[in-house]
């Protein structure tokens, strides 16, 4: 399936190869100049900061941006979906002396080569998810922009099981829990709920 991403702007959604990609950052897309300009007031602070390697990767394709840092996940913790004690890199234990030992020798140390071999021993710090994750920023109410997540959109703040639930990626961080009253939409909201349904997903 071609991958789809939408407007930054005005929502709407295209092939993302057919999108203009933000020539500063690389991170933001719209349909053309005319969305990116009408976008400018709200996009000019995250653009002017445009100055980390990681900056081009914080576009999500649902048109939100990461606004958070990107952070090298270098800590242990359960994964208790697995079973399983990861370590650094977010990589199972066994194997993570192997893994900072590419990032130190094969990567020379350099955060943007090593991100290129293993997007997800990288977290964003706006939302709690591994940096390979671009289908939305969950920051329920903590960024500039509506949060887009389904909860948001039903104007229900995160089940208890989401919230509380531990994972690497959301060591240490506070993250809210929603709803973000900018969010709240109707038909959104439908659209969720029947789709939550159908998949068996936590309403």
């Amino acid at each position: 399936m071609a991958d789809r991403s939408e407007c930054f702007y005005c929502h709407k959604s295209d092939f993302t190869k057919n999108l203009k990609r933000c020539s500063r950052c690389r991170g933001a897309l719209y349909c053309g100049p005319e969305c990116q300009s009408k976008d400018w007031q709200s996009h000019r602070e995250l653009c002017s900061d445009s100055d980390r390697w990681y900056d081009k990767y914080r576009g999500c394709r649902d048109g939100s941006m990461h606004e958070g840092r990107m952070e090298l996940m270098t800590w242990e913790w359960y994964d208790h979906d697995i079973d399983h004690r990861k370590g650094w890199g977010n990589s199972f234990i066994e194997d993570a002396e192997d893994v900072k030992r590419t990032f130190e020798v094969d990567c020379k140390g350099k955060k943007s080569l090593f991100y290129k071999r293993k997007p997800n021993a990288f977290r964003w710090t706006c939302c709690g998810t591994h940096a390979r994750m671009n289908y939305g920023c969950d920051h329920h109410g903590s960024g500039s922009k509506p949060c887009t997540c389904d909860f948001c959109h039903m104007g229900k703040p995160l089940p208890d099981s989401i919230y509380y639930k531990e994972s690497g990626e959301r060591m240490g961080l506070k993250l809210q829990r929603g709803p973000d009253p900018r969010s709240f939409n109707p038909g959104l909201a439908a659209m969720a709920a029947t789709g939550r349904t159908m998949f068996g997903l936590e309403m």
